[in-house]
Protein backbone atom coordinates (compact mmCIF):
# COMPACT_ATOMS: atom_id res chain seq x y z
CA UNK A 1 0.00 0.00 0.00
CA UNK A 2 1.44 3.41 -0.87
CA UNK A 3 2.56 5.43 2.13
CA UNK A 4 0.23 8.36 1.40
CA UNK A 5 -2.79 6.01 1.55
CA UNK A 6 -1.50 4.39 4.74
CA UNK A 7 -1.04 7.81 6.37
CA UNK A 8 -4.42 9.03 5.06
CA UNK A 9 -6.15 6.06 6.69
CA UNK A 10 -4.43 6.83 9.99
CA UNK A 11 -5.27 10.52 9.81
CA UNK A 12 -8.96 9.96 9.02
CA UNK A 13 -9.25 7.23 11.67
CA UNK A 14 -7.54 9.50 14.22
CA UNK A 15 -9.90 12.39 13.54
CA UNK A 16 -12.99 10.15 13.63
CA UNK A 17 -11.83 8.34 16.80
CA UNK A 18 -11.16 11.60 18.58
CA UNK A 19 -14.41 13.08 17.32
CA UNK A 20 -16.38 10.12 18.66
CA UNK A 21 -14.93 10.50 22.15
CA UNK A 22 -15.18 14.29 21.95
CA UNK A 23 -18.84 14.19 20.95
CA UNK A 24 -19.62 11.75 23.73
CA UNK A 25 -18.23 14.22 26.27
CA UNK A 26 -19.50 17.29 24.38
CA UNK A 27 -15.93 18.44 23.63
CA UNK A 28 -15.51 17.56 19.93
CA UNK A 29 -12.56 19.89 19.25
CA UNK A 30 -10.64 18.56 22.24
CA UNK A 31 -11.42 15.04 21.07
CA UNK A 32 -10.14 15.73 17.55
CA UNK A 33 -6.91 17.27 18.84
CA UNK A 34 -6.33 14.31 21.16
CA UNK A 35 -7.29 11.88 18.40
CA UNK A 36 -4.70 13.34 16.04
CA UNK A 37 -2.08 13.29 18.81
CA UNK A 38 -2.78 9.69 19.79
CA UNK A 39 -3.82 8.20 16.48
CA UNK A 40 -1.70 10.00 13.92
CA UNK A 41 1.32 11.49 15.66
CA UNK A 42 2.03 8.03 17.09
CA UNK A 43 3.94 7.56 13.83
CA UNK A 44 6.57 10.04 15.03
CA UNK A 45 8.33 7.01 16.47
CA UNK A 46 9.32 6.24 12.88
CA UNK A 47 11.26 9.52 12.91
CA UNK A 48 12.83 8.57 16.25
CA UNK A 49 13.77 5.21 14.74
CA UNK A 50 15.38 6.99 11.81
CA UNK A 51 17.54 9.15 14.09
CA UNK A 52 18.53 6.14 16.20
CA UNK A 53 19.86 4.48 13.03
CA UNK A 54 21.33 7.40 11.09
CA UNK A 55 21.98 10.08 13.70
CA UNK A 56 21.23 13.74 13.02
CA UNK A 57 21.48 13.54 9.22
CA UNK A 58 18.07 13.34 7.58
CA UNK A 59 16.96 12.32 4.14
CA UNK A 60 13.24 12.42 3.29
CA UNK A 61 13.82 9.83 0.56
CA UNK A 62 15.51 7.37 2.93
CA UNK A 63 12.92 8.01 5.63
CA UNK A 64 9.89 7.51 3.40
CA UNK A 65 11.40 4.34 1.96
CA UNK A 66 11.83 2.84 5.43
CA UNK A 67 15.60 2.68 5.24
CA UNK A 68 15.82 2.99 9.02
CA UNK A 69 14.30 -0.50 9.32
CA UNK A 70 16.18 -1.99 6.39
CA UNK A 71 19.59 -0.68 7.47
CA UNK A 72 19.29 -1.61 11.14
CA UNK A 73 17.33 -4.86 10.74
CA UNK A 74 15.55 -3.81 13.94
CA UNK A 75 12.00 -2.72 14.73
CA UNK A 76 11.77 -0.63 17.87
CA UNK A 77 8.89 1.83 17.13
CA UNK A 78 8.44 2.66 20.81
CA UNK A 79 5.05 4.41 20.49
CA UNK A 80 3.45 1.46 18.67
CA UNK A 81 2.81 -0.49 21.87
CA UNK A 82 -0.36 -1.87 23.40
CA UNK A 83 1.30 -1.45 26.80
CA UNK A 84 1.00 2.34 26.59
CA UNK A 85 -2.82 2.25 26.66
CA UNK A 86 -3.19 1.08 30.28
CA UNK A 87 -0.51 3.54 31.39
CA UNK A 88 -2.33 6.48 29.80
CA UNK A 89 -5.65 5.20 31.15
CA UNK A 90 -4.12 5.14 34.62
CA UNK A 91 -3.02 8.76 34.16
CA UNK A 92 -6.54 9.61 32.94
CA UNK A 93 -7.98 8.00 36.07
CA UNK A 94 -5.57 9.96 38.27
CA UNK A 95 -6.63 13.21 36.57
CA UNK A 96 -10.33 12.28 36.30
CA UNK A 97 -11.40 15.40 38.21
CA UNK A 98 -9.85 17.58 35.52
CA UNK A 99 -12.45 16.90 32.81
CA UNK A 100 -10.39 18.28 29.92
CA UNK A 101 -7.32 16.21 30.77
CA UNK A 102 -9.52 13.15 31.31
CA UNK A 103 -11.31 13.57 27.96
CA UNK A 104 -8.05 14.32 26.15
CA UNK A 105 -6.40 11.16 27.49
CA UNK A 106 -9.40 8.95 26.72
CA UNK A 107 -9.54 10.21 23.13
CA UNK A 108 -5.74 9.91 22.87
CA UNK A 109 -5.82 6.27 24.00
CA UNK A 110 -8.83 5.33 21.88
CA UNK A 111 -7.27 6.80 18.73
CA UNK A 112 -3.95 5.12 19.51
CA UNK A 113 -5.68 1.74 19.84
CA UNK A 114 -7.52 2.31 16.56
CA UNK A 115 -4.14 3.09 14.97
CA UNK A 116 -2.60 -0.15 16.25
CA UNK A 117 -5.60 -2.23 15.18
CA UNK A 118 -5.55 -0.70 11.71
CA UNK A 119 -1.79 -1.30 11.48
CA UNK A 120 -2.38 -5.00 12.21
CA UNK A 121 -4.64 -5.17 9.16
CA UNK A 122 -2.74 -2.79 6.87
CA UNK A 123 0.64 -4.39 7.54
CA UNK A 124 -0.74 -7.92 7.96
CA UNK A 125 1.04 -8.30 11.32
CA UNK A 126 -0.35 -10.16 14.31
CA UNK A 127 -1.24 -8.02 17.34
CA UNK A 128 1.79 -9.34 19.27
CA UNK A 129 4.08 -7.42 16.89
CA UNK A 130 2.74 -4.22 18.44
CA UNK A 131 3.77 -5.24 21.93
CA UNK A 132 6.87 -3.44 23.15
CA UNK A 133 7.54 -6.31 25.55
CA UNK A 134 7.32 -8.88 22.73
CA UNK A 135 9.72 -6.88 20.55
CA UNK A 136 12.12 -6.21 23.44
CA UNK A 137 12.22 -9.92 24.36
CA UNK A 138 13.43 -10.53 20.80
CA UNK A 139 16.06 -7.84 20.98
CA UNK A 140 13.98 -5.73 18.56
CA UNK A 141 15.44 -7.91 15.79
CA UNK A 142 13.22 -7.87 12.73
CA UNK A 143 14.07 -11.50 11.98
CA UNK A 144 12.67 -12.60 15.34
CA UNK A 145 9.55 -10.40 15.11
CA UNK A 146 8.27 -11.00 11.58
CA UNK A 147 6.93 -14.24 10.18
CA UNK A 148 9.40 -16.18 7.97
CA UNK A 149 7.55 -15.02 4.83
CA UNK A 150 7.53 -11.38 5.93
CA UNK A 151 11.17 -11.55 6.93
CA UNK A 152 12.04 -12.98 3.52
CA UNK A 153 10.32 -10.00 1.91
CA UNK A 154 12.34 -7.76 4.25
CA UNK A 155 15.55 -9.49 3.11
CA UNK A 156 14.53 -9.12 -0.54
CA UNK A 157 14.03 -5.39 0.06
CA UNK A 158 17.46 -5.17 1.72
CA UNK A 159 19.09 -6.95 -1.25
CA UNK A 160 17.27 -4.67 -3.70
CA UNK A 161 19.01 -1.65 -2.19
CA UNK A 162 22.39 -3.34 -1.85
CA UNK A 163 22.45 -4.16 1.87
Amino acid sequence: MPLYIHLSIHFIAAVLSGLAVGYYFKKPLLGVIAGIAGGFLIDLDHVLEYFLVFGPQFSFWMFFHGRQFLNSDQTRIFFHAWELAPLFLLVAFIFRRNKKVFIFLLAFVFAGLVHLISDCFINDYPPRNYSLIYRAQRGFLTEKILSPEQYQEHLDNRRAIGL
